[in-house]
């Protein structure tokens, strides 16, 4: 079982970091009811291949290190999970991306009966170049945060509707995150199926949600400094943009010591 330290807030010092900055976003350069995002509008994605065919999504921890969801990972071969970073059009890519393949994956107590403690730490079998168009997300940093009714942004490749086509171009789509205790009482979902490890994020007439091969991706938001830090990530949900079916997320401020624990090898950009 994954379990929270004492520390409220990531002490400085007390990993490697390189001269870079995280959750820089690249603007001015579908998901269901999204948009496209600008070409690597978003540098910290990653596309994740099984057999060379894409399933999941991720984002990218530090030059080492890819985090993505638990059952993105459990019952498949590690060695043949291939990572692309830096990608925008997945089907016409006009300069080759960087790829790297995953040598290890870490994953607690994870199961498929509930999907609680659905994320995974995937470790890369080389170094991934830091640049403008690959760069890692920022981790919270206020592990008490909520952050309910904070508009959070989802990206992936995904399908654009139920039972759809996975999109070709990056898809974002901007939805507000919702407390427990409302997910748990004024949604279609039963309140035993809402553990603390998760989190609830949509709109009460559906229309707007990630969907099948978003998994693994993340629910970003922007802080003060601009910056974007990770705070979910896509784990399941009942249809897609279902009325009374908001997506269902891992909540990343439960987890930030075990990601820090599993990928402390990695060079971390700067988080201020």
């Amino acid at each position: 079982m994954f379990r929270r330290t004492t520390t409220t807030t990531l002490k400085p010092g007390t990993r490697r970091t390189c001269d870079c900055s995280c959750g820089v976003r690249n603007e001015g350069s579908r998901i269901v009811g999204g948009e496209p995002a600008l070409s690597n509008e978003f540098p910290w994605m990653v596309r994740l291949s099984y057999f060379n065919r894409f399933y999941c999504g991720g984002m990218l921890l530090n030059d080492k290190y890819v985090l993505t969801a638990a059952h993105c990972v459990r019952g498949f071969m590690w060695f043949m999970i291939k990572v692309t970073l830096g990608e925008h059009d997945r089907c016409n890519t006009p300069s080759k991306p960087e790829t790297r393949f995953v040598i290890r994956a870490f994953v607690g107590d994870f199961s498929f009966t509930n999907f609680d403690n659905d994320i995974a730490v995937l470790r890369l079998n080389d170094k991934v170049p830091l640049t403008d168009t690959i760069r890692p997300i920022c981790l919270p940093t206020n592990l008490d945060e909520k952050y309910e009714g904070v508009r959070a942004v989802a990206t992936g490749w995904g399908t654009l509707k139920e039972e759809g086509k996975p999109s070709c171009i990056l898809q974002e789509v901007e939805v507000p995150v919702m407390s427990n205790d409302d997910c748990k009482t004024n949604t279609s979902y039963s309140a035993k199926v809402i553990s603390e490890n998760m989190m609830c994020a949509g709109y009460e007439e559906g229309m707007k949600d990630s969907c099948q091969g978003d998994s693994g991706g993340p629910l970003i938001r922007e802080r003060e400094d601009k910056k974007y830090e990770l705070i979910g990530i896509v784990s399941w949900g009942n249809g897609c943009a279902r009325p009374g079916y908001p997506g269902v997320y891992t909540r990343v401020t439960q987890y930030v010591d075990w990601i820090l624990a599993n990928s402390a090898d990695g060079c971390f950009c700067k988080n201020d």
